[in-house]
């Protein structure tokens, strides 16, 4: 039998999902073959100047506040472990404002409910407004682009830009894949994709209900305000970071043109300004044309929930299996056939910082059947087959 360095892997995309399937891989010692479509990594959202991290909480215990609580402290072991405070620009410190009572009843049982510590989050005041506030202090605001480049870096794929992938199958004879590019074509032994919206093209993938997403965010010169830490309050202020702060962002669903909205930017501005009146000593005589803008785009699912397993093989599922027959005594069970060497990562949303790392490493052991010390219940919500359950409930496969 083959080791695992003998073994060859493809990743699809070289956003900050990629990279991280990348380091997961170079942990497992296999050789990995990283495709871009792009002249450089990092072109799309993880392109953003700037980017925030800290967990998704809800006030009661629910599968995704568990698995972002957990991956935000992952993140945080691998940024300690690599160093990573020496190679990427970041500032520590989130503010997250608690503005209504709903809003503080929430976030105030999250951490009971939750068990978190004080060096994970806790109650706090802003300390420019003084609004209440729950504080992760370890959180951060860092440069996508910087920390993809550097997960890239430390994992060491040869890296095939301007390379895309057109087509991808299964060997009946010995389970490889061949996968073609638009250049050349490669036989592997495993095949990850975590190429974003472009999993549209993929026939294999594309039944998954993912939908693209238009953000707007807005460079503003650092002078302009003096906050130390990154506040949220439904948009959010970063720190600054090399010259600059970010205020961010927009989000659409259905209009996904990529030039700048002037209105959204002074939108966001007003907001701002509702929200954090003291940040600024003049806010009228402010033109806000004048700041640069970045639009770009994330995937996200359905469920808004992360999409990270094998990948469903359709082409072998029984369809002839129905939900409704279920409860009889000689119904034959529903069983869900994979792509066993085939896994993806997508619909990340807002959140592929904070979420990335811990994602790419449960992808990765699960094409490799290795166990990790996650309850079942936060893996199986990340998997893909939810949604063909839910079809399958619903009688739309055919």
């Amino acid at each position: 039998m083959r080791t695992l360095e003998e073994k060859t892997a493809i990743v699809v995309g070289s956003g900050i999902a990629g990279a991280s399937i990348c380091y997961a891989l170079s942990k497992q010692n296999i050789n990995t073959i990283l495709l871009e479509s792009e002249s450089a990594p990092a072109k799309h959202a993880s392109g953003n100047p700037i980017g925030v991290v800290y967990p998704f909480l809800t006030k009661h215990k629910t599968a995704e506040s568990e698995f972002s609580l957990i991956a935000y402290t992952h993140f945080l072991e691998v940024w300690e472990r690599l160093g990573l405070e020496n190679s990427v620009p970041h500032a520590n410190g989130i503010h997250f404002l608690l503005e209504t009572e709903s809003n503080v009843d929430r976030y105030w049982h999250s951490l009971l409910s939750h068990q978190i510590p004080e060096s994970i989050a806790k109650q706090s005041f802003e300390p420019n407004s003084q609004k209440k506030a729950l504080y992760f202090p370890k959180g951060k605001a860092l440069s996508p682009a910087i920390l993809t480049k550097e997960l890239i870096r430390l994992a060491h794929p040869t890296m095939k830009l301007q390379s895309t992938l057109v087509s991808w199958r299964e060997k009946e004879s010995d389970g490889k894949l061949i996968c073609e590019t638009n250049e050349e074509k490669f036989e592997v032994d495993f095949l990850f994709l975590a190429q974003g919206y472009q999993f549209t093209k993929d026939p294999f993938s594309n039944w998954i209900p993912m939908k693209q997403v238009r953000g707007q965010i807005v460079q503003i010169p650092s002078a302009f305000f003096q906050n130390q830490t990154s506040i949220l309050y439904g948009d959010y202020l970063t720190a600054e970071i090399n010259g600059e702060r970010v205020l961010g962002a927009s989000f659409d669903e259905f209009h996904l043109e990529i030039e700048p909205r002037i209105n959204e930017t002074i939108t966001m501005w007003e907001t701002l300004q509702s929200k954090l009146p003291i940040l600024h000593n003049d806010w009228k005589t402010v033109d806000v044309s004048q700041f640069g803008t970045r639009v770009s785009y994330r995937t996200q699912s359905q469920d808004r929930h992360p999409v990270v397993g094998k990948l469903p093989n359709l082409s072998t599922l029984d369809t002839t299996v129905k939900y409704q027959n279920m409860f009889r005594k000689d119904h034959k069970p529903f069983q869900i056939p994979y792509y066993e060497s085939v896994g993806i990562l997508n619909g990340l949303g807002s959140r592929g910082l904070t979420h990335s790392l811990l994602a790419a490493e449960i992808l990765v052991k699960s094409i490799l059947n290795q166990t990790m010390d996650i309850p079942n219940n936060l893996i199986n919500s990340l998997k893909p087959d939810r949604f063909l359950l839910r079809m399958w409930k619903r009688d739309q496969l055919t």
